[in-house]
């Protein structure tokens, strides 16, 4: 090689000295001097054509090595391929949450039905108090593989949030898709879990739900901008709830959702379940209304609003679908909720929600007479929070919110809620 770039530097170096002199030599033709040129500009691509097949190997690799951090996130897939030939990609975040409780229930989230009521034992016994876990770190499963029918897809989601301790491991979501159909455990079709203000604690506050159920659903677009969704869902009751409880039916559960042309959203819902004990039975329906409005490119407001009759099981802090009288008869509970608030992006590190939730039931029925001395049983509630999210990198968020409630029983009792939520999370 050495000998090779030799001998062309040689000849390079004769033609340019031959061209530096031609000039004094008046007679020479222009036609030589054009073919000298072109000889040389030949030579000089033959030169780096050989340099560049023949370069040991070494050096390129460390550049390669020193630029890898970039075309690993520019070029590598994020999905893999699973043994059963599934493309999967794996998502989640790791959260430590912790809460200072001034007044309220002893627990590490909200629980505004349950908080001590004023001038009772348990309030005089109550002290402030800190909690902390990170039972909220959740982690996740997207599946998609290609088959004759189409493509079919699944989702598992896990976290450590499940029973009445809140500290149990459990599935959230598992489910499998296939063109419009689903069939598994998701939101259920009557919830609007995306209308609801941002909040540090995972629990959420007065006016949402977070009601995951069995179900088979369909789901289609009636236009660009307008999709319905159709479901048959577990009714997933439990004995407290629904006490002597004996359904034979799923519930029966409708959606229809609309995005406008400025990015705002609404969406409207309703259900039908049967409640059935040994001695009676009666319908339980419910409505629901919700959106997403979009004020200024960085501030939106998100409201939802919910009545229903006969069922406890969709929203969270309500009271129990329904009490059984002395004739054995069901007597149903009936209330309305509804929660708001606004958010407002400061920059592309910070953002703030102020939010409100109330809950209001009927005190007038049959339901709130039988329960009126009954504590664990509310004629209203509120709470409102406000707080703060941080980003000060990419998979990096802090968050902290104050928040005070309050509730009131069917006979007058109050009692107070009040306490600053903080968290912190690491997204992959």
């Amino acid at each position: 090689m050495d000998k090779f770039i030799l001998t062309v530097q040689k000849s390079l170096l004769a033609v340019s000295v031959a061209m530096v002199i031609s000039p004094v030599y008046a007679g020479t033709d222009q036609a030589e001097i054009a073919q000298l040129r072109q000889e040389v500009q030949e030579l000089r691509a033959m030169l780096q054509q050989y340099v560049q097949q023949k370069a040991p190997v070494q050096p390129i690799t460390q550049v390669a090595v020193m630029a890898s951090p970039q075309v690993t996130e520019t070029t590598v897939p994020k999905l893999n391929l699973s043994k059963g030939g599934a493309e999967v990609n794996l998502y989640g975040y790791i959260r430590a949450d912790a809460s200072y409780q001034a007044k309220g229930a002893s627990t590490m989230y909200n629980n505004i039905s349950g908080v001590p009521l004023e001038h009772s034992a348990e309030e005089a016994q109550q002290k402030d108090r800190l909690h902390s876990t990170v039972n909220v770190t959740r982690f996740g499963l997207n599946f998609k593989t290609p088959s004759v029918a189409g493509e079919v897809g699944g989702k598992l989601e896990m976290d450590f949030f499940g029973g009445t301790t809140r500290d149990q491991f459990r599935i959230r979501h598992a489910y499998i898709t296939l063109d419009q159909w689903l069939i598994g455990q998701t939101w259920s079709t009557f919830i609007a879990p995306e209308y609801y203000p941002e909040t540090v604690d995972a629990g959420t506050f007065v006016g949402s739900a977070l009601l995951r159920s069995p179900m088979l659903r369909y789901s289609d677009n009636l236009s660009a901008k307008t999709s319905f969704a159709v479901a048959i869902e577990d009714p997933k009751y439990t004995a407290t709830s629904d006490p002597d409880n004996e359904m034979r039916l799923p519930a029966l559960v409708g959606r229809l959702n609309h995005k406008f042309d400025n990015g705002s959203l609404l969406s409207g819902r309703t259900f039908m379940a049967e409640k059935k004990t040994s001695h009676d039975n009666e319908w339980a329906w419910g409505v629901g209304l919700g959106g997403k409005y979009q004020l200024s490119p960085q501030t939106f407001l998100k409201a939802d609003y919910y009545h229903v009759k006969g069922d406890g099981r969709f929203l969270l802090w309500a009271n129990n679908s329904y009490v059984i009288d002395d004739k054995n008869n069901i007597q149903s509970n009936e209330f309305d909720t509804i929660s708001a608030g606004i958010t407002h992006q400061f920059n592309s590190q910070l953002r703030s929600t102020l939010g409100y939730g109330y809950m209001k039931a009927k005190d007038d029925n049959s339901f709130a007479e039988i329960q009126k001395t009954n504590i664990t049983q509310n004629k209203e509630l509120w709470q409102g929070w406000i707080n703060a999210m941080y980003n000060p990198y990419k998979p990096i968020t802090f968050g902290v919110e104050y928040v005070y409630g309050e509730r009131e029983t069917f006979d007058g009792r109050n009692g107070i809620d009040n306490r600053v939520n903080m968290m912190a999370s690491y997204d992959f």
